[in-house]
């Protein structure tokens, strides 16, 4: 057995897409979801998930329990922010994985970290033409924060 799962969904432009995301076995039953994903929605870093196998492979099957972490999926327009923004993401508790040749980051903002303060920065960076970003999962705790 692999230590990735594939989640299939539906792309930007209502194709089906897929893509693979790291998972920790915790049971029988259970997976938790070990990476940030790029582009999936509606999952997060550490939530806890069910997998069907098929021919060897891993698929994603359910969401048995949110992590409550927050998933932001961000472009850059401005590609020498990367590392400002970036480093101001990281200085705001959260974590971050990039796909550099496409300006693209993930970002994990776990349960802990009021979300408030990281919209706000995401939206002065999107007012001032830095990025875009999609709040791919946002907890239900980080939506209180709004």
């Amino acid at each position: 057995m692999d230590n990735k799962v594939t989640v299939v969904y539906y792309d930007i432009n209502n194709e089906i897409a897929e893509e693979k995301i790291w998972i920790e076995r915790k049971n029988d039953s259970e997976y938790q979801i070990k990476n940030i994903p790029f582009f999936v929605p509606n999952l997060a870093y550490n939530d806890i998930i069910s997998v069907e196998e098929d021919e060897g492979e891993l698929y994603f099957e359910d969401l048995i329990r949110s992590s409550e972490h927050s998933t932001i999926q961000i472009v850059f327009f401005n590609t020498e922010s990367i590392k400002d923004v970036t480093n101001d993401i990281e200085k705001m508790d959260c974590s971050w994985e990039g796909i550099d040749n496409q300006h693209i980051i993930a970002v994990d903002v776990p349960a802990n970290v009021n979300y408030k303060k990281i919209r706000d920065y995401l939206d002065k960076q999107f007012e001032d033409k830095v990025l875009d970003y999609k709040e791919a999962c946002l907890s239900e705790t980080h939506s209180n924060n709004l």
